[in-house]
C-alpha cells in the first residue's frame, strides 16, 4: 500500500497532469483532501526532524510540536486560499474547474510537494548558514529549484482542472499571484505590527 502510494507521489513529478487527471477521477470528498493536507503536514514534519538530526543532532521538542501545529494552521489557509484563488482566476480566463475539483488538486499539490520538504530545508540551511568569505554552497540552489518545481505542478494540475492546453500562462499567472499575495501579506504584517498593544 505504501509502494502503491509513493508510486502515485512519483507520476506527479513525471507526469503531472495525468496525475491531476487521476485524482480528480477519483474524485475524493472533502474530507479526504483536508487529511490530504494533514498528511502533507506529517510528511514535512519527519522530514524537518530527520533534516535536523543529520545537521545538528537535535531531536524534536516541545517548540518543534507547537512550531507543527503552526505549520498545519498555515497549510489549511494556504489550501483555502490557493484553492479561491486558482478557481476564482481560472474561471475569469474561461477555466471549466468547480470549485471541489480546485480543492481536490490543491490538497494533491500539497501533499506532493511536502516530499521537496527536504530540498527546501537544506537549501535554507546552505544560505543561513554560509560565512561572508566563503558565500554559499552548491546546496543553496536546491531551494530555488523546489520551488520552481512546485510552481510548475501547480500550474500542471490547475490547466488540468481547468482544462487549459499550456501550462506556461498558467505557470506565469500562478507566479504573479503568489507575488501579490505576498505584497497582501507583507502589508497585513505591517498593519499588526503598527496596531496599537492591547489595553
Amino acid at each position: 500500500m505504501i509502494l502503491e502510494f509513493l508510486k502515485t507521489v512519483a507520476m506527479a513529478y513525471r507526469a503531472p497532469r495525468r496525475s491531476a487527471r487521476a485524482m480528480l477521477d477519483r474524485a475524493p470528498s472533502m474530507t479526504d483532501c483536508a487529511l490530504m493536507v494533514v498528511l502533507a503536514t506529517l510528511v514535512q514534519a519527519i522530514f524537518g526532524t530527520l533534516v535536523d538530526l543529520a545537521l545538528s543532532g537535535d531531536g524534536p521538542s516541545m517548540s518543534a510540536l507547537g512550531a507543527r501545529m503552526t505549520e498545519m494552521a498555515l497549510n489549511f489557509f494556504m489550501f483555502a486560499v490557493l484553492t479561491a484563488g486558482a478557481y476564482g482566476l481560472g474561471r475569469r480566463f474561461g477555466g471549466r474547474a468547480e470549485a471541489p475539483d480546485m480543492a481536490r488538486v490543491v490538497a494533491w499539490h500539497l501533499l506532493v510537494t511536502a516530499f521537496l520538504a527536504p530540498l527546501n530545508l537544506l537549501g535554507i540551511h546552505a544560505i543561513t548558514s554560509a560565512s561572508p568569505e566563503d558565500g554559499a554552497s552548491a546546496l543553496a540552489l536546491l531551494a530555488p529549484v523546489s520551488v520552481g518545481l512546485s510552481i510548475w505542478l501547480f500550474a500542471a494540475f490547475v490547466a488540468e482542472a481547468h482544462g487549459f492546453r499550456r501550462v506556461g500562462l498558467v505557470a506565469v499567472a500562478t507566479v504573479g499571484g503568489f507575488i501579490a499575495l505576498g505584497f497582501v501579506m507583507m502589508i497585513l504584517a505591517t498593519l499588526f505590527s503598527l496596531a496599537p498593544p492591547p489595553a
